[in-house]
């Protein structure tokens, strides 16, 4: 299988069916028409197509998420908290298929970001966000354990996150499944909705299938609102807020069990329990730096006696220049970390000088960095794989390759077993070759192969494919195709060649294409 990251379309893709916003059967209750989810599933697909802008279809394909989220999630802030992660690893993803490439299939390639990039960068972004916009502040009530939106691994069982929200809440008000769902009436008494609610959520809790978000919501809210009105002892008061509360543990619970479950599906028990087993490890190294952060915006509050109006404003303040020099920190450590191991014999860092780079650092700081150096080094290149990388890099520097130098190459890594690693090289050097020598029909031809193959795949490569594929474009007068080269180099934050810091409107992309198209226009290469 071709070496890939997943596409944009398919991470959007994700965070659709892994926030469930999109009703599973047309009798579902939500604010969505048919006609509604038919125009975002055309958009899903446009966007999978990777045609036009892809910033534009992106941002609207997340504001329509987001908009949706908001007609059932009512707290600004945990709105914004949510939105914030998502678009937190949306960054680190773009930074890796622009910076670092990958030699692994799309699973393989996925299951390395999960463990090296998402799941610490998840840590961080929850417990960012959750002081940034000081939800504390909510009063908000959820499960009592700490890692209640977790799963739980045993060694013939797994308890899914949702249905220890859904047992936390029957416990929660004091009622069992059937008098939660049928509001103090026995099954036979209730009414047909009622006899619905009941029978679907006894299906999610025994894992039989996961419902949709708006098919939870709607359950669990008329369900609620059916007890608070109910009469005699089936009566529960239940106030606005821990309504409000149970509404969220459930989305929370939803959420991670559909993306738990697919990791389990994808790759099995054993890699989600080292998923989970990092998740907690990142969690627990973070409790210090985020006491040093509370203490001192809660002194400070106390002692300017801030008003309580203005109490979020001065957390999102106070966390925003925290956050900030914690990335300074973490950057220094880095490199103080990379020299150590450099220069070490054995390029490793004993306990004891982990112990007193945490005193310096802070414990979180140093060892998620060591965890990222080990999770990197469990990589193994595939036999050749450098070795080929070198030698096709070599060749794309040379104006005197050869096409028979290109396929002689070419059988090399086909016979070493590594083509399908690194395959874009191949056809780039094709296309440098006719380029050099004024084949234009010809290079384009290959470098259209080459940008699409290297696009989740050749990382910071990718700087001079998608620059030589624009130009080509130009010259081959493809304006269809010279845009959706610009379109990509602007989605990944590739600089443009004679665009540089323009915005890419009608007119300052017509002068470019223009120029690129005159045949005496050509970079050295």
């Amino acid at each position: 299988m071709q070496a890939s990251f997943a596409s944009l379309g398919q991470l959007v893709k994700f965070a659709y069916d892994a926030t469930g916003v999109l009703p599973k059967k047309r009798d579902e209750k939500t604010a969505l028409t048919d006609k509604d989810v038919k125009r975002i599933q055309k958009q899903l697909e446009r966007l999978a197509d990777e045609k036009g802008s892809l910033l534009d279809r992106c941002g609207e394909l997340i504001r329509t998420l987001a908009y949706e989220l908001a007609g059932t999630i009512q707290s600004e802030k945990i709105g914004s908290a949510v939105g914030d992660c998502c678009i937190d690893l949306l960054d680190v993803y773009n930074h890796i298929v622009r910076d670092e490439g990958t030699y692994l299939s799309p699973r393989d390639s996925l299951r390395w970001f999960a463990s090296a990039y998402a799941v610490p960068r998840l840590v961080l972004s929850i417990q960012k966000h959750f002081v940034r916009f000081n939800i504390a502040a909510e009063g908000l009530v959820h499960p009592a354990e700490g890692d209640w939106y977790l799963p739980e691994i045993s060694d013939d069982s797994i308890t899914w996150p949702l249905e220890k929200a859904m047992q936390w809440i029957y416990t929660y008000c004091n009622t069992s499944p059937t008098h939660f769902h049928c509001a103090g009436k026995t099954y036979l008494e209730s009414d047909a909705e009622m006899r619905q609610n009941l029978e679907n959520a006894s299906n999610w809790r025994r894992n039989q299938n996961l419902p949709s978000w708006a098919g939870l919501h709607w359950n669990f809210s008329r369900s609620i609102d059916r007890l608070v009105v109910a009469k005699g002892p089936a009566a529960r008061a239940i106030s606005a807020k821990e309504k409000e509360s149970m509404l969220y543990v459930l989305f929370l619970a939803r959420l991670s069990t559909y993306v738990a479950k697919q990791v389990y599906e994808a790759y099995g028990k054993d890699v989600l329990t080292d998923l989970l087993s990092r998740f907690k490890r990142q969690q627990d190294w973070q409790i210090n730096d985020l006491k040093v952060l509370r203490s001192t915006t809660k002194n400070y509050i106390e002692q300017e006696k801030i008003a309580q109006h203005d109490h979020d404003a001065v957390w999102f303040k106070f966390s925003e220049r925290y956050w900030r020099w914690f990335a300074d920190r973490s950057s220094h450590c880095g490199q103080t970390l990379q020299a150590l191991i450099t220069t070490a014999e054995d390029h490793s860092v004993p306990e004891t000088q982990v112990r007193q780079l945490c005193e310096k650092y802070s414990e979180y700081t140093v060892r998620s960095a060591l965890d990222l150096l080990t999770c990197a080094s469990e990589l193994k290149n595939p036999p050749f794989f450098a070795e080929a990388l070198f030698k096709g890099m070599e060749l794309s520097k040379s104006s005197g390759t050869t096409l028979q130098e290109i396929d002689a190459y070419e059988i090399e890594i086909r016979e070493n077993g590594v083509l399908h690693c690194i395959e874009w090289m191949v056809h780039w050097n094709r296309a440098l070759f006719h380029y050099r020598n004024e084949q234009d029909s010809e290079a384009f031809e290959h470098i259209s192969i080459t940008f699409e193959m290297a696009k989740y795949t050749a990382g910071s490569s990718q700087y001079k494919i998608v620059n030589q594929f624009i130009e080509i474009a130009a010259k081959n007068d493809s304006w269809q195709c010279f845009k959706h080269g610009v379109a990509w180099a602007t989605y990944l934050g590739i600089s443009v060649r004679w665009l540089r810091e323009d915005e890419p409107t009608e007119a300052n992309l017509r002068e470019v294409f223009d120029l690129m198209k005159l045949p005496h226009f050509r970079y050295a290469v």
